[in-house]
């Protein structure tokens, strides 16, 4: 009578890619890998994840590269495919605004040293509606940092500014 001890195969990886729907950038990775009981993937863009099915949301559009090894103890294996992420909103918004009428002049607002337009509104209290209201100074751009400047008859105001893709920031010129 013989004994033979049961082996375990090595891995064999293999994923599948669906965007999710209404969510630009936004795609559920479905993993089809066999034999495995850890994973790594690297999604193309500097984010990685070891979720056995993980969703990943890219922020620029592009092509991009997906891999995910498949691992367990007797070795591990890649997989790799390739996704085009397009429609994701590539650019973001300020809006600058002031809790106080200050020297009773508009304040003009320029960001890398060009005029963007001026203040003539003043909001005592709480918060603007968002980027775009009239009365304040909206400024659209790419993702970055970007330095700022603005001034009135008799004050003045710098700084940076960071626009996020897809999002509007508010940047208040205090009194």
């Amino acid at each position: 009578m013989s004994c033979q001890p049961t082996v375990k195969p090595k891995p064999i990886a293999n994923f599948s890619i669906e965007a999710v729907t209404g969510k630009a950038g936004s795609f559920k990775l479905t993993n089809k890998s066999q034999h495995a009981d850890r994973y790594q993937w690297n999604f193309g863009d500097g984010q990685t994840s070891t979720e056995e099915n993980p969703t990943v949301q890219y922020r620029t559009n592009g092509i991009y590269n997906v891999q995910l090894t498949a691992k367990n103890e007797v070795g591990s294996d890649d997989a790799a495919n390739s996704i085009n992420v397009e429609g994701v909103n590539v650019a973001g918004s300020v809006m600058f605004w002031t809790n106080a009428r200050g020297d009773s002049t508009d304040i003009e607002v320029y960001v890398d040293n060009t005029l963007q337009g001026a203040i003539t509104t003043f909001l005592p209290t709480g918060t603007p509606g968002g980027c775009g209201t009239d009365g304040y100074v909206t400024y659209y751009r790419t993702q970055g940092t970007y330095s700022f400047y603005a001034k009135s008859r008799r004050r003045s105001w710098s700084g940076t500014v960071t626009i996020v893709n897809g999002v509007c920031n508010l940047k208040l010129l205090p009194r």
